[in-house]
């Protein structure tokens, strides 16, 4: 789960934009949407920018700083167009923020006493031919940003469309909308992440970059659809939905079954995996996304327990490996982060195949 606050754009907090964090809030993000305008709302864009000016833009900004003052300081700050003012300006300068999601707009970093801070990341989206975006600078500022940041992505959707991410807008652009909640859900996911600790033992630093492991599989699966889970990249007959699933199986058969000795849950139990070794990746295909996510998760959580329940690094499986020998829990341990951090490489390179997302 991450902490998200979302400014909304010049014509005010419409419904798109409250549908917009919707989305968010449904991928279990704590989204908070402030209003800067007071309940107005315009039904032009040249309406919305001229109230915007007789408040003045100092004042807006100062809205949004007061607004997430109250919020805790490890955030994302979003915003919709005029909106990405009070979010880049907290992005730079509010100590702890996590990340930054510009939509429509980007200001130069030195508009706030740049430069970008180190450790944030950023993504930009915008339309190729928009022209408040092309021809005002801030198609210009966005790529000078991505060239600062070490963490920075600049995303361009083909068209002429400014709010094209507001569906109750005229310029909603469905097909490029739902592109830029993709990439947004997998920034938040990744953003989510809780790294290792350097100072811990061994018992919690093979739990800990395990759970990071798992952390970056999930990550790459956010905000897909059921057919983009299941899609294969020829020669590969690799998908995301049947890495979820397989890595599933994979916690609960090692950790449960042969570690604690504990029955075979459902649906593995009765699968003859000798005779269909493909089971897991081909039935995958049926289940919704947010079902294999959540198997996955629940998956993890038995296995972190499982381990809990251990005296220690060295206990002995319940059931032997196919050659007699009993493996300990720190053997188990190495393998399942040996194997998901393999299959995590696997998903960076199908999630950039299905919609161009790189990154951790």
């Amino acid at each position: 789960m991450t902490e998200v606050v979302l400014f909304h754009h010049a014509q005010g907090c419409t419904a798109g934009v409250r549908q917009f964090a919707d989305q968010l809030r449904k991928a279990g993000h704590r989204v908070t949407v402030p209003d800067l305008y007071d309940g107005k709302t315009f039904a032009t864009l040249e309406d919305g920018i001229a109230y915007a000016q007789e408040v003045g833009f100092d004042t807006i900004i100062e809205r949004g700083r007061l607004a997430a003052a109250s919020l805790p300081q490890e955030i994302v700050y979003a915003g919709f167009s005029l909106g990405v003012l009070p979010a880049q300006m907290l992005a730079q300068t509010r100590p702890g923020a996590k990340g930054a999601l510009l939509l429509h707009s980007c200001v130069p970093a030195a508009e706030f006493g740049g430069p970008w801070p180190p450790g944030v990341p950023v993504q930009i989206h915008a339309m190729d031919a928009d022209p408040l975006f092309v021809e005002e600078g801030d198609l210009d500022a966005a790529r000078n940003l991505v060239k600062e940041a070490g963490e920075a992505e600049l995303f361009l959707y083909p068209g002429d469309r400014h709010l094209f991410t507001d569906s109750s807008m005229p310029a909603y652009d469905a097909a490029a909308a739902t592109l830029v909640t993709q990439r947004v859900l997998s920034f938040l996911g990744l953003v989510a992440r809780i790294p290792p600790d350097p100072g811990g033992g061994a018992r919690d630093l093979l739990g800990q970059y395990l759970d990071f492991q798992r952390q970056k599989v999930l990550a790459k699966t956010e905000g897909l659809s059921r057919e983009q889970m299941a899609r294969r990249h020829p020669p590969s007959a690799l998908t995301l939905g049947g890495l979820l699933y397989h890595l599933a199986l994979v916690e609960e058969s090692w950790l449960e079954e042969r570690f604690l000795g504990l029955p075979t849950r459902e649906p593995w139990a009765g699968v003859d995996f000798q005779a269909d070794p493909e089971w897991e990746f081909r039935t995958s295909a049926e289940l919704e996304p947010e079902q294999l996510r959540q198997r996955y998760r629940e998956a993890c959580e038995r296995s972190r327990q499982a381990m809990a329940q251990a005296d220690g690094l060295d206990q002995l499986s319940v059931q032997p490996l196919h050659d007699g020998r009993r493996f300990t829990l720190r053997w188990v341990l190495l393998h399942l982060l040996e194997e998901t951090a393999r299959h995590a490489g696997h998903a960076d390179l199908l999630r950039e195949a299905i919609d161009g997302t790189v990154g951790e």
